[in-house]
């Protein structure tokens, strides 16, 4: 059976064009270390690296890229931030979107954190976030743009509230879209943490951090090791990228994500079209079908591809089966590991149906889906 991929909350796929080639040529051809090694291929190497920190660097706005930092996914560069920058002497502001990615970091190292609470579109209200701040809270900790809804949230409004506060703001960019002008230095944010393998096209095993200098001074290294620096010392080195680098890096999967920028970089423009086309044209559908419970914004301002809806007098998970017997669509049902989302949009614990569009989802994939959606509906009704 042909499938219809609309799983890109999850992971892009396929990856951009240049990502496969990229990284079995590196693999069968240069797959050295960096920093270990002083000879040719090593040196080469490092700058292939380097030269995908320059990327990220410039696609964040980062003034320095050595202020990009590499791990192995937006999950660990989150735990980085926050169990380097709090205790529970502390207290942060999450908003009521947030990803297990940083809800569990904080339960687990019983960090206090409020809520800033959102609307059932996952819209959150700023105006109420001075009244939750006290005197021991030190940071915003917020999604860019939710998994659950497809909300896009304002994180230059957010920032602002923070820096007249005199707190940090730390943005969890998972879910970016590549439209996306989210910027370190122009949006006044202390860190970004991104992913490579969703909106970025890359492979996945490549994540890290965005970091300003003021919180790359402050925040304590969680894992320890060697980096090929000051190996004289039993301590990490204090300076980017090293502080946060220890042991060998993901290098193919870094390789792959600079091939995959460089595809962005050249075809971002009709990417972004043919996103915004296909995702509205779903959207409309489910939006007129009095069966299907559209959750999150219901237009195209302000979100992202991700759609998630609920079937109300159905099972989600049946209906979600039998799409995929129907036509071969994939797509994710449940919770999306975001309980403090759904529990905010009401969908708690019963989940939605999330359908996410790619740069790769084509004109015809959406009809299908949208007879597909139609076939399966009336025969469940029946």
């Amino acid at each position: 059976m042909n499938t219809i991929y609309l799983d890109n909350g999850a992971t892009s796929w396929p990856k951009a064009p240049t990502v496969a080639e990229a990284v079995a040529s590196f693999i069968t051809e240069s797959a050295v270390n960096i920093g270990r090694g002083g000879y040719d291929r090593a040196y080469e190497a490092a700058g292939r690296i380097d030269e995908c920190r320059d990327k990220l660097g410039t696609f964040f706005g980062a003034k320095d890229s050595r202020n990009v930092t590499f791990s192995l996914n937006v999950t660990h560069a989150l735990n980085t931030l926050i169990s380097g920058l709090f205790t529970g002497e502390d207290h942060v502001l999450v908003s009521g979107m947030e990803h297990n990615a940083v809800m569990r970091p904080l339960t687990h190292l019983g960090i206090p954190y409020a809520v800033i609470p959102c609307d059932q579109e996952g819209h959150i209200r700023y105006e109420q976030i001075p009244s939750l701040i006290n005197k021991r809270t030190k940071a915003i900790i917020i999604t860019q743009a939710s998994n659950v809804t497809g909300t896009i949230l304002p994180v230059r409004e957010i920032a602002s509230i923070a820096r007249r506060y005199g707190l940090l703001i730390l943005i969890d960019a998972a879910q970016m879209p590549i439209s996306s002008t989210l910027s370190l230095t122009n949006d006044d944010l202390d860190a970004i943490a991104f992913t490579g393998h969703k909106s970025l096209l890359g492979p996945q095993g490549v994540g890290g951090l965005v970091l300003s200098d003021r919180l790359a001074r402050e925040i304590k290294p969680w894992a320890c090791g060697g980096t090929g620096s000051k190996s004289d010392l039993l301590e990490m080195p204090n300076f980017l990228p090293d502080k946060f680098e220890a042991g060998t890096q993901n290098l193919p999967g870094i390789i792959g994500l600079s091939a995959a920028l460089d595809y962005i970089q050249e075809y971002k423009d009709p990417i972004i079209s043919n996103e915004h086309t296909l995702t509205r044209q779903l959207l409309s559908y489910f939006l007129s079908d009095s069966r299907i419970k559209v959750l999150g914004p219901k237009d195209m301002e302000d979100r992202t591809s991700v759609i998630s809806v609920d079937f109300p007098t159905l099972d989600n998970a049946r209906v979600a089966y039998e799409l995929l017997l129907d036509a071969g669509i994939e797509t994710r049902v449940g919770l999306h590991c975001a309980p403090t989302a759904h529990r905010t949009i009401g969908t708690f614990p019963r989940g939605t149906v999330r359908f996410s569009l790619g740069y790769a989802t084509t004109e015809q994939e959406i009809l299908t889906t949208i007879e597909s959606c139609k076939r399966v509906l009336d025969s469940l009704r029946t």
